[in-house]
């Protein structure tokens, strides 16, 4: 069923990549982004474009500098976008929305002969339990220089585009003394995503439309006393996500005019 929809949602979704003060300003990938309308709305996690990569923290002042970077198959034009500008930022549910002049790129070989870039669609439905799921994203990607020379600057960037199939595990992280509707919601995958799935889309393997994005893991340490050693660190046993159907995201969604299904 993923196979139905694969193809679309990956058209959609970019590596993020900011300069790399390491790396002499050098763009290096920090996350992954989906876009949710033809004219060039961006949904990412917040934390990919902050200075200290928390979602309360302060966002990065080059965002103008990104590059929205994805593979092309051999003998392609490079697949990219610029004219990156920062719109809004939730930092309760770790979202951010990007804008991408899509004019600006038109004259980019990848972008002639189309009318906007591709997106995924939004909803706003619930997931349930039990419900399978996929992500898209770039985890694991590198980059560096190849020549480090102070009037040089040759880099290196390799993007790894993964697909994991996934279920909701949970629609509760865990418990609270106190919860409220108001709580951000969130859904708790079966199986661990890793660092550059950021701010990917999640998207509901029937429908091909996104209902979350990946915000953060649940690294967890585990006994293991038949081993001999007291416990074993694992950093991503889950993922988290946050659904996008948290009413600041919707609102937000709504009021630049992004579509959004109920399916």
């Amino acid at each position: 069923m993923i196979r139905k929809t694969l193809s679309a949602t990956k058209l959609a979704t970019f590596s993020v990549d900011l300069p790399n003060a390491r790396l002499k300003g050098m763009p290096s990938p920090t996350g992954t982004g989906f876009f949710v309308s033809s004219d060039g709305w961006f949904v990412t996690a917040a934390h990919v474009i902050t200075e200290n990569n928390q979602s309360d923290g302060p966002v990065r002042k080059d965002i103008s500098q990104a590059f929205l970077m994805k593979e092309s198959p051999p003998g392609n034009p490079p697949v990219m976008c610029q004219a990156v500008t920062f719109d809004f930022v939730d930092p309760a549910t770790d979202f951010a929305l990007l804008k991408v002049d899509f004019k600006a790129n038109t004259p980019k070989a990848c972008w002639q002969g189309r009318t906007g870039f591709p997106f995924i669609e939004v909803s706003s439905r619930n997931l349930d339990e039990g419900e399978p799921v996929y992500s898209f994203g770039y985890p694991l990607s590198s980059s560096g220089l190849l020549v480090n020379d102070p009037a040089v600057k040759v880099g290196h960037t390799a993007h790894s585009p993964r697909t994991t199939s996934a279920i909701v595990a949970s629609t509760l992280e865990n418990t609270k003394m106190v919860s409220s509707t108001a709580d951000p919601k969130v859904y708790v995958l079966d199986k661990a995503l890793n660092y550059g799935n950021s701010g990917g889309p999640i998207v509901a393997a029937e429908t091909g439309k996104a209902h979350a994005f990946c915000s953060r893991f649940q690294p967890v340490s585990i006994r293991q006393p038949h081993l001999g050693i007291i416990w074993v660190d694992i950093p991503s046993l889950y993922g988290i996500v946050s659904s996008l159907n948290n009413a600041r995201i919707i609102e937000t969604l709504r009021s630049r005019g992004i579509s959004i299904s109920d399916a």
